[in-house]
C-alpha cells in the first residue's frame, strides 16, 4: 500500500496478520493467528511468459494455474488523516475491507485486515476519533482512487501463491505470497506469542526470498510500485 520503491528485487513486503477467534475444538482456550507474508516484483514480459509457461514446463516443482480473476477497487479517506496513519480503507467488488498498518517499513511492513462495513466503521471511529452513528462509510469519507484489477494468479512449488495485477491505468505488478497459523493459548504471556510471530514471520519472509532467488527468469531485479502509489503517480503526470 503506498510504497516507496527503493532498492533491489524484494522492494516491498507486506506482512498482513488476520485473527479468527474460538477456531479449537475447546471453544475459547485457544485463537488462530494467520499470518500472510508477501513480496512484490517487477513484472517484465520474459517474466510473464515464464510464469504462464512454466519456464517452458517443468521448471517449477509444482505449478497449478488459478485462473484470473478481476477487482474493482475504491479507496476512501479524509482529508489524508487515514493513510497518513497508515490506515487504508477501500471497497473491492461492493465488499468493505480496512488494512491497517502495524509496522515494519516499505520493504517489509506488517498489515492487519479488518472486513465488513461494521467492523470497518469501527476502525475510522478509532482513527478519526469521531462517532459514526447513524452515518454510512460514504457520509463520513471521501473517495480518493478508483481502479479495476485484472489478477493472474498461480500455485507454485506446492506453497508459494503468485499473483500478476494489471490495472486499467496501465500498471503491472507481481507479488509473492506465503500463508501461516500461528496459535495462541489464552493466558499466554504477551512477549512470548509476539517473540513466535516474529519468528515464524522471518522465516517465511526467508522461504520467499528463497524461493524467488531461485527462479530469477520468473522474478527480476528492479524497482515495483504498488498499484495504489502508481495511481497517485499517475494522477500527478496527468494535472
Amino acid at each position: 500500500m503506498l510504497n516507496v520503491s527503493t532498492r533491489g528485487r524484494h522492494i516491498f513486503s507486506r506482512i498482513s496478520c488476520y485473527f479468527s477467534k474460538n477456531a479449537s475444538t475447546h471453544s475459547g482456550s485457544v485463537q488462530i493467528r494467520r499470518l500472510e507474508v508477501e513480496r512484490k516484483f517487477l513484472v517484465t514480459p520474459v517474466a510473464l511468459s515464464y510464469l504462464r509457461s512454466n519456464g517452458g514446463g517443468s521448471k517449477f516443482k509444482n505449478y497449478e494455474s488459478l485462473g484470473k480473476q478481476t477487482a474493482h477497487d475504491t479507496y476512501y479517506d479524509r482529508n489524508n488523516l487515514l493513510f497518513s496513519k497508515g490506515v487504508y480503507i477501500r471497497r473491492r467488488n461492493g465488499h468493505w475491507e480496512a488494512k491497517i498498518r502495524t509496522g515494519g517499513d516499505f520493504i517489509n511492513s506488517a498489515f492487519t485486515e479488518v472486513d465488513g462495513k461494521n467492523a470497518v466503521k469501527e476502525v475510522i471511529e478509532q482513527n478519526l476519533t469521531i462517532s459514526a452513528d447513524g452515518l454510512s462509510i460514504e457520509e463520513i469519507l471521501e473517495p480518493c482512487a478508483e481502479f479495476v484489477t485484472e489478477r493472474e494468479s498461480w500455485m507454485m512449488d506446492g506453497r508459494f501463491k503468485v499473483d500478476v495485477d494489471t490495472t486499467d491505468f496501465g500498471h503491472i505488478v507481481g507479488e509473492v505470497e506465503l500463508t501461516g497459523t500461528l496459535p495462541y493459548a489464552n493466558g499466554e504471556h504477551t512477549g512470548e506469542g509476539e517473540e513466535r510471530e516474529k519468528q515464524l514471520k522471518q522465516k517465511m519472509d526467508q522461504d520467499i526470498k528463497a524461493f524467488m532467488q531461485s527462479y530469477p527468469q520468473a522474478f527480476p531485479a528492479g524497482r515495483p510500485l504498488g498499484k495504489l502509489s502508481a495511481y497517485f503517480h499517475s494522477l500527478s503526470s496527468r494535472m
